[in-house]
């Protein structure tokens, strides 16, 4: 996109939403709810900034390149979600 002039490239959008509709294909009948729609997205935007390391990022996950470090080791959703259930009510 910026060899044509454009000032922002939106490939990396366009990428994540890729990823979601081709989720979203194979489970397509399976939400029976929307509470359950929203929860798979919610699932989706935790995995996206907090698990998956992105290459434009240098191998950091989002939450990594904002400062953000849970240190969570090689298994990150697996220990996310323990950190989870361990401090859920500490709110």
């Amino acid at each position: 996109a910026k060899k044509g002039g454009l000032k922002y490239n939106n490939n990396p959008i366009e990428r994540y939403n890729g990823k979601i509709k081709d989720r979203t294909k194979i489970i397509r009948g399976s939400f029976g709810s929307f509470e359950y729609a929203e929860a798979f997205m919610n699932l989706r935007h935790i995995v996206h900034n907090f698990v998956n390391p992105h290459q434009e990022l240098g191998g950091k996950t989002p939450a990594e390149k904002a400062g953000v470090d849970l240190k969570r080791g090689r298994m990150k959703l697996f220990n996310l979600i323990k950190y989870w259930t361990k401090h859920r009510d500490d709110e």
